[in-house]
């Protein structure tokens, strides 16, 4: 009888085991169920750097290096490369476009070409200096040049102009040739009448305009002394001369008659103010080297350097004979 109560209880306990032993496939599903797990795993960092990377809608150019050596090969592609850069400028720091880009290359250039010779050691002495910015100027210089011959002036403003000097023009001709008769019927001081004539181009008689309506008002018999000329006349005058002087700039500056909050101006108005700045580092460099005789090796940004016209050497003094006098005059 207790080999048959052991024969059960053996039984009993085989009979237990086996469920462990049915259970074994059950791991081998969950290990297969976690490699995909593990292949999200995996492919979730390379989603987060691929996500990481779109937000910024970048091209290449916003991401570059300081210098552009070996990248820009074109005023285009220096414009692309700088103009990231211009538009972090604060809104504060810029300064009115006025500029000749390519006076300013050359200028560049120049002062440049001076500093070759001493740049290792400059380099050691201002080592704070930033480098990689001035040596990047001509591109700089040439990314502005672009710049401004995308700028497209608006037939509006153009045609505005012309109008506003056709009248002025009309209605100097009518103060100046009635100044000219009252300054000989003694209405007028011929002086000033005669300073006013004198005077040529756009601004010239922008500036005429202000200048004969206040002669005529410091004048008053000369407004009762003819029939021409009218109160209106010199207020139109002295508005406009004032307006065309405000739009007008001297030769040899750029007019630009484009909108203000145009992009392109924008754009040019960022970049040469980006010159201006790292300019002002160049001459820096060039004020460490030479002193207060900096100017010559490094001009401004926008100097114009005029040559001395030569002047002939004066003819040698006629030989003495060899007597040893002095020659005298033939007599006539």
């Amino acid at each position: 009888m207790a080999a048959k109560t052991k024969t059960p209880a053996k039984t009993g306990r085989a009979a237990k085991k086996k469920p462990p032993a049915a259970k074994k496939p059950a791991p081998k599903k969950t290990s297969i169920a976690k490699k995909p797990i593990a292949e999200k795993s995996i492919a979730k960092p390379i989603a987060k750097k691929s996500i990481a990377k779109k937000p910024a809608g970048r091209s290449p150019v916003v991401d570059v290096p300081a210098s552009s050596a070996g990248r820009v090969k074109t005023a285009q592609e220096a414009f692309l490369f700088f103009l990231p850069q211009a538009e972090t400028l604060p809104k504060a720091e810029l300064v009115p476009y006025n500029l000749d880009p390519v006076l300013a290359l050359q200028n560049i250039q120049t002062a440049l070409k001076s500093l070759e010779p001493y740049l290792p050691t400059l380099k050691k002495a201002l080592p704070e200096l930033p480098w990689a910015q001035v040596l990047d100027l001509p591109a700089l210089a040439q990314a502005v040049t672009f710049a401004a011959t995308q700028i497209v002036a608006t037939p509006t403003a153009l045609g505005e102009l012309r109008a506003q000097l056709g009248e002025a023009s009309t209605l100097r001709t009518l103060l100046l040739s009635t100044a000219g008769a009252l300054a000989l019927g003694g209405s007028l001081p011929p002086p000033a009448v005669e300073k006013i004539r004198r005077g040529r181009g756009a601004i010239d008689l922008a500036s005429d305009l202000i200048e004969l309506a206040a002669l005529y008002r410091k004048h008053p018999a000369a407004m009762t002394a003819q029939k021409l000329v009218t109160a209106a006349h010199l207020v139109r005058a002295a508005e406009l001369g004032t307006e065309l002087l405000s739009r007008l700039k001297p030769k040899g500056t750029r007019v630009s008659t484009a909108r203000s909050g145009q992009p392109d101006v924008v754009a040019r108005d960022r970049l040469a103010t980006l010159l201006w700045q790292r300019h002002a580092e160049l001459r820096k460099a060039a004020y460490y080297q030479w002193g207060e005789d900096f100017e010559r090796h490094a001009p401004a940004l926008q100097s114009r350097r005029t040559t001395k016209k030569s002047i002939p050497p004066a003819p040698p003094a006629p030989a003495a004979p060899a007597s040893g006098k002095t020659p005298t005059k033939p007599e006539k």
